[in-house]
């Protein structure tokens, strides 16, 4: 063997960054291999070889178009048919409770009904008709309990929407573009057809509002399912270079924020289950009395309990209102808080018989609940930081209270509306306070886990380095 001595690699550049491995060590460093053959798939102009005759082009194909289009307008189709029969379940099973109590219903007008539990389920306004005439009562609550399968429905159609551009590498983007725009008229023509042949002289849909409102619920959760799905995945390389150097190093910190503030809200909605489950326990007494005092027969209780479960969501959301301190109003003047209970007559509807009539302890302990979501948040944002850096982990952190809060807004809004006439044409969270509150709280218990979750780490990392640099004695051995 040669006696040269091996010069030593020089180390890495990363390894001088005080902010790298500050987390768990250089999790973020990359292997890059340094191969140039054939088996790397380039030529020696730089161009891969499985790609060469696949050049990307921006040109317009009409055919393409047209099928991207007619893909998104079957996916319209697809959508309504199915979310009328998400509607049409809870109407049948009131009506075969009606037939078995010796009752008949025409089977117009059980489409008819479905028809309007679908369009109220995308906040279309329903005109009841009053005692006398040209006095009409808005209704504008929107049944959650519907609208959840309906948010499925159509972001599996934005799904199908971005599989338009899947077909072939030229103008995939323009193929979803042309799949969701067809998508979002079809769906909205729709809706304004079933607003017309839905109504009856007791009972008429709000026309001019039901394209607009399925129409954007249509493109925003479409969108989002072909976003999921991958699409426009290539937008990015289309963008300057100068603007895509500034903005990718934003791209890792920003999902893991998304990722986050999701996590949070879906905290929230599980710590509002609990507190509604809870408080039905607690008043079951109350919610009895209204339920005897409103249903009559099996038929009435089936129809009641269906309205319950449809409006459950809604229950839900005020109570994550409440858990923030801001509360929800049963009524226009009314608020119903941890800080204070302030309610006057309220209908009969047996998840109100679950309301609290004062402040308790039991309600100041449900501020706990965005502080849990607020870990979960940090716990996620430490976890996801980028290459272990303390800094965008922190950062990723308080940028999951803005996201939380954007979701809880758009919930607590899908949950306010008119539940009647006179004091119920404002019931629900109040909105904007509710999610400044759960911003606020979700950013702050966010910054100080994922704070201690960092320093938890860097002590670990610093203990394994310190028992890695130990020297242990050998005891010298005797020679023979």
């Amino acid at each position: 063997m040669s006696d040269t001595p091996v010069p030593a690699l020089p180390s890495h550049p990363a390894a001088a960054d005080p902010d790298v491995g500050d987390l768990g060590g250089p999790e973020g460093l990359e292997v890059l291999d340094d191969h140039d053959g054939p088996e790397d798939g380039l030529h020696g102009d730089g161009h891969s070889a499985g790609v060469e005759d696949e050049e990307f082009s921006d040109a317009p194909d009409p055919a393409a178009d047209l099928r991207a289009a007619l893909d998104g307008a079957a996916a319209g189709f697809v959508a309504v048919g199915l979310g009328l029969g998400f509607a049409l379940v809870p109407v049948l099973l009131a009506v075969l409770a009606d037939a078995f109590g010796g009752g008949f219903t025409d089977p117009g007008d059980i489409l008819r009904t479905a028809g309007q539990v679908w369009l109220a389920a995308q906040r279309v306004g329903l005109d009841v008709a009053g005692e006398q005439p040209g006095a009409a009562v808005r209704l504008g609550i929107v049944p959650l309990g519907v609208t959840v399968p309906l948010v499925i429905v159509l972001v599996r159609a934005g799904r199908r929407c971005a599989a338009a551009g899947e077909s072939g590498q030229t103008g995939g983007a323009r193929a979803v573009t042309f799949a969701l725009s067809a998508f979002a008229i079809v769906y909205a023509g729709l809706a304004y057809g079933i607003a017309v042949i839905a109504g009856t002289p007791a009972i008429q849909p709000v026309r001019e509002r039901a394209p607009v409102a399925a129409g954007a619920a249509a493109l925003v959760f479409g969108m989002y399912g072909a976003l999921r799905t991958g699409a426009y995945r290539d937008l990015s390389e289309r963008m300057p270079s100068h603007l895509r150097d500034r903005v990718r190093p934003y791209a890792g910190p920003a999902a893991v924020a998304l990722r986050a503030g999701a996590a949070a809200a879906c905290v929230l909605a599980a710590g509002g289950a609990v507190i509604v489950s809870a408080s039905l326990i607690v008043h079951a007494h109350a919610v009895g009395a209204y339920v005897d005092r409103v249903a009559v027969g099996v038929p009435d209780t089936v129809a009641l309990a269906l309205l319950c479960a449809a409006l459950m969501p809604n229950a839900i959301m005020c109570a994550v209102a409440y858990a923030s301190g801001a509360g929800f109003a049963v009524g226009v003047g009314t608020t119903v808080a941890p800080t204070g209970v302030d309610l006057g007559a309220v209908p009969a509807l047996p998840l109100l018989g679950a309301l609290p009539g004062t402040t308790s302890i039991a309600g100041w302990c449900t501020l706990a609940v965005p502080v849990a979501a607020g870990v979960a948040a940090g716990l996620i944002a430490a976890r996801g930081g980028q290459a272990g850096r303390l800094r965008t982990a922190l950062a990723a952190a308080a940028a999951a209270g803005p996201v939380t809060g954007v979701l809880v807004a758009g919930a607590a809004w899908l949950s306010t509306g008119a539940a009647g006439a006179q004091r119920l044409t404002r019931t629900g969270p109040h909105i904007w306070p509710a999610a400044g509150s759960v911003t606020a709280a979700v950013a702050v218990a966010a910054v100080l886990t994922a704070a201690l979750a960092g320093w938890w780490r860097w002590r670990r990392v610093r203990a394994a380095a310190q028992l890695a640099t130990v020297v242990v004695p050998v005891p010298e051995q005797s020679s023979r």
